[in-house]
């Protein structure tokens, strides 16, 4: 499992909540504690944290 903060900071900048937690099944109450400060990318659980670097690599991936 690879936790990356900048693309998790990546995803939460450029990606709904609602499309998150669709997505990776995290809670938005949870997604809004991160990115409001609340809660520390740090201090997410290593399981969290891969779930959301896989999401964002999904995400970043150029189409076409």
């Amino acid at each position: 499992m690879i936790v990356d903060t900048k693309e998790i900071e990546w995803l939460l900048e450029n990606r709904t909540q609602y499309f998150i937690s669709k997505e990776s099944g995290i809670t938005q109450s949870k997604l809004s504690e991160i990115k409001n400060g609340k809660r520390k990318l740090e201090n997410l659980t290593i399981a969290v944290g891969a779930k959301l670097t896989e999401l964002a690599k999904q995400e970043s991936k150029p189409t076409g």
